[in-house]
């Protein structure tokens, strides 16, 4: 999981302490009768998300209302439903979700959580969506930008400080010198929205974050940006387990393969922006 400068977005809203338990609005109805109970669940009859207090757009986050929304929200939602099981969201400090779900206090986490192998020797894991970079260029000029190659050479760029994007855009740029082309003009700037409007304003080509920032503010904020090539650097978030819950992996596994078959899982990360993350891509 980065953080980025989307705290000025999440800025101001309510949080949650470790272990507090938040009411699912407008939950959806289960699905016919649960399709897996105690003791691969906490308690019967609900499913218990382990979900990060401080997660950010598009993924996990609160909004102006201080309710729980986001891309994984809606498929912790959706797979809940399938398994005729009510979501119930446990929420804590991204840093604890592991231990949370280790103390029994959840059932599954999805929380913008990556699959490293350092992880997976202490959870399992159902991968449901990627994370990547992506290069977001204005709709009326787009620069001539294809993607992470040479057309970036020359190219002015915004970069938030220490990030993924920051460090592939410095590799680019010296493969744009070496090979006798000009350098990556690279800024920086920690605010995603004053990056986006400097893009639409023409001050800079382009502005490099996680591809599901730039999906969301392309779709959630009305921001008149494109996504420049596809996104790159990828890596899987998953849903994570206990280690050997394999009754309760297995369900959820065979839950997100229902919402791809019958369209689900696509309708919700194209309401996010995160079409291009798919993990049947």
């Amino acid at each position: 999981m980065r953080k980025t400068a989307l705290g000025a977005v999440t800025a101001g809203i309510a949080l949650f302490v470790l272990g507090c338990s938040s009411p699912t609005p407008s939950a959806p109805v289960a699905s016919g009768p649960a399709k897996v109970a105690p003791p691969a669940l906490l308690e019967a009859g609900t499913l218990k998300i382990c979900a990060p207090n401080d997660g950010t757009p598009p993924n996990v986050y609160h909004d102006e209302t201080g309710a729980l929304v986001g891309s994984e929200v809606d498929l912790g939602k959706a797979i809940a439903q399938n398994l005729g099981l009510q979501p119930q969201f446990v929420q804590s400090a991204f840093a604890a979700v592991i231990p949370t779900l280790q103390a029994k206090q959840c059932d599954v986490i999805m929380a913008q959580l990556y699959i490293k192998p350092e992880r997976e020797k202490v959870v399992d894991f159902v991968p449901y969506v990627y994370s990547g970079t992506g290069i977001a260029v204005a709709k009326q000029h787009p620069a001539a930008i294809t993607g992470m190659d040479d057309s970036l050479c020359g190219k002015k760029v915004m970069v938030a400080v220490g990030t993924t994007a920051e460090a592939l855009s410095q590799d680019q740029s010296d493969k744009c010198t070496a090979a006798g082309q000009q350098a990556i003009d690279i800024n920086r700037n920690n605010h995603a929205d004053v990056s986006i409007q400097q893009v639409q304003n023409g001050q800079v080509d382009a502005y490099l974050d996680t591809a599901e920032t730039l999906g969301y503010y392309a779709t959630k904020t009305g921001a008149q940006i494109q996504l420049a090539g596809r996104p790159f650097g990828t890596i899987k978030i998953g849903a994570a387990t206990l280690k050997g819950n394999t009754v309760l992996r297995d369900a959820i596994q065979q839950a997100l393969q229902s919402l791809e078959n019958d369209g689900s899982y696509d309708k919700i990360l194209a309401q996010w922006g995160q079409t291009d993350l798919s993990i049947e891509k």
